[in-house]
């Protein structure tokens, strides 16, 4: 069912052409999926985010944890804690100066000062949420899909925490998949030298 609303919906048109209602549905779809066929559902996802252009984000948007997939044990243990409680809210982009900062929830500053106590970069955001982890913009090839060009953010600054949970290991792609609607993978560096896709995210102007 999915693989048919791909081909009816996608396949001849670009990102601008797709309507938000139905890059939305194939969303819920595919994450739906994921519930009963873990592996389709990461495919969905994949071939939708294939089917993105290179986003211009600039401003606020809203974010939403779309699908993990870290580790067979690791992965359902997450991402059942996640599902309670997710202090990540969103970005906020700087187009101009390509650059952006994640936003969280008040409720998670405290562990994020034990996680990193040498980080003193939080910004505020207002009485329920701040901003850290700042990153960099830039056009370039996907790293699965080197013949697809995404929006990369790139964590590795000096600002940014090194030690125990590197903030600096992390890179995001993102695509637009339709007026209003941002898909995104993010990925980890780990220290044994290989890169692994570790989540899906989507994106929405706040």
């Amino acid at each position: 069912m999915i693989d048919q609303f791909m081909t009816a919906t996608f396949d001849t048109k670009q990102a601008g052409d797709v309507s938000l209602e139905a890059a939305e549905t194939y969303l819920q779809a595919a994450q739906r999926c994921l519930a009963g066929d873990r592996r389709a559902g990461l495919a969905a996802l994949d071939d939708l985010f294939r089917c993105g252009s290179v986003p211009q984000p600039d401003g606020r948007t809203r974010g939403q944890l779309v699908a993990l997939d870290i580790a067979p044990g690791l992965t359902p243990l997450l991402g059942g804690l996640l599902a309670r409680w997710l202090p990540w809210q969103g970005k906020v982009f700087d187009h101009a100066a390509n650059r952006g900062e994640n936003i969280f929830t008040r409720d998670s500053y405290a562990p994020a000062r034990i996680i990193w106590p040498f980080y003193r970069h939080y910004g505020d955001d207002g009485p329920a949420t701040y901003r850290a982890f700042p990153f960099r913009t830039d056009v370039g090839p996907a790293r699965d899909d080197p013949d697809r060009d995404v929006l990369r953010l790139d964590y590795d600054l000096p600002v940014n925490p090194r030690a125990a949970v590197s903030v600096r290991r992390v890179l995001d792609e993102m695509v637009q998949v339709a007026d209003g609607l941002y898909l995104g993978r993010a990925y980890v560096h780990w220290y044994w030298g290989s890169w692994s896709l570790v989540a899906y995210f989507a994106l929405r102007p706040a």
